[in-house]
Parts: C-alpha cells; structure tokens; sequence
C-alpha cells in the first residue's frame, strides 16, 4: 500500500477504524489517518484498496 500524501503515514497502518461495512464484494472500510484524512477502503480477494480520500480538516 501507499502513504497519506499529506503526512505521511502508512496506509497499511489506519490510526482510527470508523466503521466497517460487509458488502456482497468484501467490505468496505471507513478510516482516519492521524492527520485526520478520512479514507474509505475496499477489501476484496484482490486485497485492501483507498479507493476515496479526504483532506484532513483545518487546524
């Protein structure tokens, strides 16, 4: 996997899980990186994909 572009972080290390969601595909994986970027993943027999993320909110 990748790291946030915006700090860094490892995506295959997600700091905070939100929620978890079965799906007929897998799950789909919502997910917040230390600098607060929200992700959602995609976790299918193909692995473990960010298929959405957001900017992390203004300090």
């Amino acid at each position: 996997m990748s790291n946030c572009p915006f700090c860094g972080w490892p995506d295959a290390r997600p700091f905070r899980v939100l929620s978890r969601h079965r799906t007929p595909e897998g799950e789909t994986v919502w997910t917040r990186c230390c600098c607060g970027s929200a992700q959602v993943r995609s976790i299918d027999e193909c692995g473990t994909r960010v298929v959405a993320r957001s900017r992390p909110a203004s300090a």
